[in-house]
């Protein structure tokens, strides 16, 4: 799974990496990103054309639009068992830090999470892998949603 696509190169490696090291029967990815609504026109995929893009790798591909909080705020509870999550840093803000609330009960034992730090002076970012204590303390100060009365 990830958060942020980007370009989707990262998406592509990822899906083609998980196809040839699995057991599994097949490999489920999951896109989270904004898309057309994201405010800067830079660097990002519309919908239409990630479709293209990953629907012909090797896997059942579920891209969902939307905001890290609003996306996992609807779709936590189908993505369970997730091997991997990785957060891209354009993700990182507001939206995100409420999002951490659903991020611990998608993820099994042996789960990995990895949060992409932002480089400097133009350099690429680095990515961080957080332990479950950290997943969960991310979790913990996350607001839980209010539900209408």
């Amino acid at each position: 799974m990830a958060i942020g696509l980007g370009d989707g190169q990262l998406a592509r490696n990822m899906i083609l990496f998980a196809h040839r090291h699995t057991t599994r029967a097949h490999v489920r990815f999951t896109g989270i990103d904004q898309f057309e609504m994201r405010s800067d026109t830079t660097g990002g995929l519309p919908l239409k054309q990630a479709h293209q893009m990953l629907h012909s790798l090797p896997a059942r591909i579920q891209l969902i639009p939307g905001d890290p909080f609003e996306a996992l705020a609807r779709h936590a509870n189908s993505l369970l068992d997730s091997d991997l999550v990785v957060i891209q840093a354009d993700q990182l803000g507001a939206a995100m830090d409420r999002a951490w609330f659903y991020v611990p009960r998608m993820l099994h034992h042996a789960s990995l999470v990895l949060v992409n730090r932002p480089g400097t002076d133009g350099k690429p970012g680095s990515y961080q892998a957080l332990d479950r204590k950290a997943v969960q303390r991310a979790a913990s100060v996350a607001k839980a949603p209010r539900k209408a009365a």
